[in-house]
């Protein structure tokens, strides 16, 4: 299985415009067009995922969204919790193992999905940056599974941008 595991893009801060729970902050401007640079750059690259999952908070589900939309074929946009900041590596492994395709999307939020990465390449207190809308390929295999994962690349939206 190939995984894109992506953070967020930019969003705007708790307080700003009224926001006063972290699952409903937006995407900022200069968010919605990082978001837009990581579809751009999975389609430049000719990556096709069979699906797209995002976390249930609102920045993630915007940010898949707006990717999706430079996609072709658009992957079917799913949402799990097992992708929210606190969830367990091995929740998102289970929901993987029973998620059909072989090249899926995963966005997500930090430190999870650091957290995540690292644990699939066997150490979940590995030191990865994730920049905003950041993005790691990885190769897990037939599933995910701890310490079984191949970290291929992981890149920011300034070296994708170019």
């Amino acid at each position: 299985m190939d995984l894109y595991v992506i953070r967020h893009a930019d969003a705007l801060a708790l307080g700003e415009r009224g926001i006063s729970k972290d699952s409903e902050r937006p995407l900022s401007a200069e968010g919605e067009q990082q978001a837009a640079a990581v579809g751009k750059m999975l389609q430049r690259r000719g990556i096709v995922l069979d699906k797209l999952v995002a976390s249930p908070y609102l920045r993630a589900q915007q940010t898949a969204q707006l990717l999706r939309q430079h996609l072709l074929p658009a992957p079917e946009l799913v949402t799990t919790a097992a992708l929210v900041p606190n969830a367990k590596p091995r929740q998102m492994a289970e929901y993987l193992q029973a998620l059909p395709g072989k090249c899926v999307g995963l966005v997500g939020h930090l430190p999870h999905v650091a957290e995540w990465t690292g644990w699939l390449i066997g150490e979940k207190k590995v030191q990865l940056h994730f920049a905003k809308a950041g993005v790691a390929h990885l190769r897990c295999g037939k599933h995910p599974e701890k310490g079984l994962g191949e970290l291929r690349w992981l890149v920011t939206p300034d070296w994708f941008e170019r």
